[in-house]
């Protein structure tokens, strides 16, 4: 298959990654659009959420030899499959962790359904949980730009990444509106993780949609992306 141009081989494995995936061999994402946009060549990128690895690989051949992808991915199965085509693209440059990423490490549940949605009544499959913070200071590794897409546990996995947030990386950031809720934050909150004042800040409002600037940070609703572009460049 081709994304944004770029060719890959990738297993399909189950029928919801053929109605994700697989509708059509060429495909584009706004989204990895917008991060190509930062000019990612040997830039260090944390994927929270990685499922079946679609993106890994494109971001994998992004950033080249020398830059690097960690990818978290809790449910097992997932990253039974997420290695499989991280090997059969022969990619020396992703680093695959099989854990949830949270606020402070332990475990907790997720659902047995391949998008891994974190449950809150303690039912499901245990996984292990780490922090982004954690990781990154355990392997001397931290992020230029942290991609984050978990089914609404995205604002757990912020507190935990303070000290690298105020490394200020590039941010891309799915936010479940609705389903924050259900573990005790508002959408606005993100203004309380994030300090908007070192990034421009951009919005997809709706997939397959480009990002456009974000004039009005208050009243977030439905599924937006979010793109925090740091003011000044790593580079």
């Amino acid at each position: 298959m081709t994304v944004n141009d770029i060719p890959f081989d990738f297993v399909i494995s189950t029928p919801l990654a053929k109605n994700w995936y697989a509708r059509k061999p060429n495909d584009y994402s706004p989204e990895l659009a917008a991060l190509a946009a930062l000019d990612l060549r040997n830039a260090t990128i944390f994927e929270c959420g990685a499922h079946h690895g679609r993106d890994c690989v494109v971001l994998a051949k992004m950033v080249g030899p020398n830059g690097c992808v960690v990818s978290f991915e809790p449910h097992p199965d997932n990253v039974d499959v997420l290695k499989r085509n991280v090997k059969l693209n022969n990619l020396d440059n992703v680093v695959t962790v099989g854990a949830a990423v949270g606020a402070s490490p332990g475990s907790l549940f997720i659902r047995s359904r391949s998008n891994a949605k974190v449950s809150r009544r303690g039912s499901g499959i245990e996984v292990p949980v780490v922090t982004v913070d954690g990781w990154a200071e355990q392997h001397g590794l931290w992020p230029d730009i942290m991609k984050i897409d978990v089914e609404g546990y995205e604002f757990e996995i912020l507190r935990g990444a303070q000290k690298a947030l105020a490394r200020t990386p590039a941010l891309s950031l799915e936010i479940h509106c609705n389903i924050v809720r259900e573990f005790g934050w508002k959408p606005d909150d993100i203004w309380n993780l994030v300090d908007a004042s070192k990034y421009d800040v951009f919005i997809q409002r709706i997939d397959g949609m480009a990002a456009e600037p974000l004039l009005r940070p208050e009243g977030l609703e439905g599924r937006p992306h979010l793109f925090f572009k740091p003011r000044v460049s790593r580079h």
